[in-house]
């Protein structure tokens, strides 16, 4: 399938730290595409940039074949779950997917929020505040967010964080029926056996610049560089 995200030499610097470098990535449609690196490796930083939060300093950004400049375009098809998440705590559940699926003009909104929450296994708590959810039940409700707009493009960060063991299977089978349906996935996250349980193409990015890319077995191969061998040794330890 065709590429439907492209990044070609992308940089951004705050001040004078560069947090990504030069930064080449290549998805193709369809991929469950992992994103690894340890923390402040400019994980966060790059998804930013992809999804047009931020513009990078230079270099280009593509996706589903549009510049990342086209907001109107790039709204529509892509979803995100982004590190770090705000809420409306006074709202409940419901309310609040209804007020994203307002502003994506979702037809039947009641029932397509009805199956978002049963989609992420919060169906009996919709209508409670959000301010009485648990750290991992707002992790559930964002996922429910991003895919309001039936996205064919999923940017996840650290999407797991703060989930108990089902909780994390849960979200994982989620996303692997998603990506069985066609959507495209990228993974971002830390944690070395979980990209590696997920994903059948991981980037492992360090410092700002990509280490490597392939498939697991063929990252393994590469172990004999050093760098990425001591980067392999600390995520596996996290």
């Amino acid at each position: 399938m065709a590429g439907v995200i492209s990044a070609r030499a992308i940089s951004k610097s705050y001040g004078d730290r560069k947090a990504v470098d030069g930064l080449d990535l290549a998805v193709e449609g369809g991929a469950f595409f992992g994103f690894l690196g340890p923390n402040g490796a400019g994980k966060t930083t790059t998804i930013r940039m992809l999804t047009g939060v931020l513009r990078p300093d230079s270099g280009t950004i593509t996706i589903d074949g549009h510049d990342s400049r086209d907001r109107q375009h790039i709204a529509s098809v892509i979803g995100v779950v982004p590190e770090s998440r705000g809420f409306y705590d006074w709202m409940s559940g419901e309310e609040y997917l209804d007020f994203f699926a307002a502003l994506y003009r979702i037809g039947d909104r009641a029932r397509a929020v009805r199956q978002l929450l049963a989609d992420v296994g919060l169906a009996d708590r919709g209508g409670t505040a959000i301010g009485t959810y648990s750290r991992g039940m707002k992790q559930r409700l964002g996922l429910a967010r991003a895919l309001v707009n039936s996205p064919r493009v999923l940017f996840l960060d650290e999407p797991t964080l703060g989930l108990d063991p089902q909780g994390q299977e849960d979200v994982q089978q989620l996303l692997k029926r998603l990506n069985e349906g066609g959507v495209t996935v990228f993974y971002s996250s830390h944690l070395l056996h979980e990209v590696a349980h997920l994903c059948s193409v991981i980037a492992v990015i360090n410092r700002g610049r990509l280490a490597a890319v392939g498939t697991l077995a063929e990252l393994q191969r590469q172990t004999d560089s050093e760098d990425l061998r001591d980067i392999f040794m600390a995520l596996t330890n996290d």
